[in-house]
């Protein structure tokens, strides 16, 4: 459900955790300071992983 939010959303901002993005290419559409931690997540697990981690 969540990486079906983050594909609705495109661009996901957890609060002191990397910009979670849909696809790769969206990357170029973010700032620079969000740009070079974000994360591209296409399964639950990935998205879960990038959470704990922060």
């Amino acid at each position: 459900m969540l990486v079906d939010f983050i594909g609705l959303a495109d661009v996901v901002l957890p609060p002191g955790c990397p910009t979670l993005l849909a696809r790769e290419e969206q990357r170029y559409h973010l700032p620079e300071e969000l740009r070079s931690d974000a994360v591209v997540v296409q399964v639950g697990s990935e998205v879960e992983e990038v959470l704990q981690a922060c």
